[in-house]
């Protein structure tokens, strides 16, 4: 099996290590400097979507509050039930103002019949977002 290298910028990838991306030039020596949770938020655009699952997933469990708007973007705007289920349980976990808002939003609006429900029975499990920021 060969191990494959993805740009963290335009997600080019290679079959070897390189140090600056051939399509977009990015210097991935830079990469060095991000924090995990920086490098987390990058892989949320990741064309892999099991790539994009764990790094909701991690987010979600750290309650990083600064992914809460890429997060919410996934599931407002994604169709794979499966990445928008993990989306909302990490919106979930992290908790905030917002996280009701979204789920209220999405159990009303989105364009799938299962998100809807989903999120329905996420804001009928009891305890809002909101009691659990911090």
């Amino acid at each position: 099996m060969v191990t494959t290298y993805f740009c963290p910028r335009c997600w080019h990838h290679e079959t070897r290590p390189i140090a600056t991306c051939p399509r977009c030039g990015h210097d991935l020596a830079a990469e060095d400097i991000l924090t995990y949770e920086e490098r987390l938020l990058s892989a949320l655009s990741h064309p892999i979507r099991e790539h994009r699952m764990i790094a909701i997933e991690i987010l979600g469990r750290l309650r990083y509050q600064k992914a809460v708007p890429q997060i919410a973007r996934i599931v407002e705007t994604e169709s794979d039930y499966f990445l928008v289920r993990e989306g909302l349980k990490a919106l979930m976990r992290i908790g905030g103002p917002d996280c009701d808002k979204i789920l209220t939003s999405l159990s009303q609006h989105h364009h799938s019949p299962l998100i809807r429900v989903l999120a329905e029975e996420f804001l009928q499990k009891g305890e809002p977002c909101h009691s659990r920021s911090q």
